[in-house]
């Protein structure tokens, strides 16, 4: 009996440790894009105020201090066909930006984004469409990285054109009331 026991201990495998296994966790990948963007996600369709704070904190990035305008006006009004927003201040001391706010909130985030800056374009530096890029007109949208280099070349002054005298004598035609 004592044969057997030896012989069926010594047969039997030996327990191993368990060894703990290492859990890899893949890091999380964020693609940054319009809504997770730390400007452009604090823009809110119902406060249309928000889009001139992202406005002014995109111009601070490029040393562009606009907090000597203190009053810029959204007015919320029908506007013909699918306009959904209209500068109504260039080449005059005021920032007015009309929004038909209901096709306006149907527009993507890039879309609003991209159109309250080519209107805040017209109305804050007098931005003609002639520098293209941000300014460029009958542009709807642009796709995330390529609307960073678009916003860059704006307050950089690369794609920069500012109405001329003449032009803003006709635009202060349409404006005036």
């Amino acid at each position: 009996m004592i044969l057997l026991v030896l012989l069926s201990a010594c047969s039997a495998d030996p327990v191993e440790p368990e060894v703990p296994v290492e859990e890899v966790v893949e890091p999380e990948v964020v693609v940054i894009d319009y809504d997770s963007d730390p400007i452009y996600s604090k823009g809110r369709p119902n406060l249309l105020n928000s889009y001139w704070n992202i406005f002014k904190e995109s111009a601070a990035l490029y040393d562009i201090d606009l907090s000597y305008i203190e009053e810029v006006n959204f007015v919320s009004t029908d506007l013909p066909g699918n306009v959904a927003g209209r500068a109504d201040g260039s080449c005059e001391d005021y920032v007015r930006i009309l929004i038909d706010e209901t096709t306006f909130r149907n527009l993507e985030t890039g879309e609003q984004i991209f159109l309250m800056y080519h209107e805040l374009g017209h109305d804050v530096f007098n931005a003609s469409h002639d520098g293209g890029g941000l300014m460029a007109p009958n542009i709807r949208s642009i796709e995330y990285t390529l609307f960073q280099t678009e916003v860059r070349d704006f307050f950089t002054k690369v794609d920069f054109v500012e109405w001329t005298d003449e032009e803003c004598e006709i635009i202060r035609g349409f404006t005036d009331d």
